[in-house]
């Protein structure tokens, strides 16, 4: 008779090579509802903001982010340096952006193509794992991988802006244990979870490790997450100085 803990190796593979069987459109539903009780309720969210510090590789503090989305596709990306001597925002209203820093007097207006990718990176931020419409992109299956010995079901989401991340979702309970992000230069960023929140109803994610093809580079903790909150108009408005 098979042991007990046999019993499980097997339940448990039967249960990754179920997963790994899923469509793109039952992954994004099972995540979803891993991510609240009521899935529907995610349909309610039109902002969020997230507010959180970063320390580098050697624990050192790295900075300050306040980020924050609006539906259907404005970001808000206000940056601070680790002693908050500079100031960076970058945003973007889903028409046009900008970036602007107390280093300088100037506003630098962003390319068309910047725009776009900054515009699908507020939506997917709102949607919650959802696929992209067919206008704007596509989800796939990526290929099976593990994270700390866990099996995870992988999916690619692709933009048309050239914006793509694949995100590795547990195989038994399908939570998001990490993101990954090709850079311009082929290296790949990994924003691995260690630790969630839940707001609201909806589970977030509260501390995460970022790593550049396998290197720690930081680690971020979530201070703050908003749902819905009450946002500055005239943020998303393109500055005149």
């Amino acid at each position: 008779m098979a042991s007990f803990r046999t019993l499980l190796a097997w339940l448990a593979c039967a249960s990754c090579a179920w997963a790994a069987d899923l469509t793109p459109a039952e992954v994004i539903a099972k995540a979803r509802a891993a991510l609240a009780q009521d899935p529907a309720a995610l349909a309610q969210v039109r902002g969020l903001r997230f507010e959180l510090t970063s320390v580098d590789a050697d624990g050192k503090p790295a900075g300050y982010t306040q980020l924050e989305v609006n539906a259907p596709d404005q970001r808000y990306q206000l940056s601070l340096n680790a002693n908050r001597t500079i100031e960076e925002i970058l945003a973007t209203n889903g028409r046009e952006g900008w970036r602007k820093s107390t280093q300088t007097t100037q506003i630098g207006v962003l390319r068309s193509e910047y725009v776009a990718v900054l515009r699908d990176m507020a939506a997917s931020d709102l949607t919650f794992f959802a696929a992209p419409p067919e206008r704007a992109g596509a989800v796939k299956v990526a290929p099976a991988s593990e994270i700390d010995g866990r099996k995870q079901v992988s999916l690619e989401y692709a933009y048309k802006s050239g914006f793509r991340i694949i995100r590795h979702f547990d195989a038994e309970t399908f939570r998001l244990t990490a993101t990954d992000q090709p850079m311009p230069d082929g290296k790949v960023q990994r924003q691995r979870v260690t630790a969630t929140t839940t707001v609201d109803g909806i589970v977030f994610t509260q501390k995460e490790l970022v790593l550049i093809d396998g290197k720690k580079v930081a680690e971020v903790t979530y201070e703050k997450v908003v749902v819905n909150p009450t946002l500055a108009p005239a943020r998303f408005v393109f500055p005149t100085r």
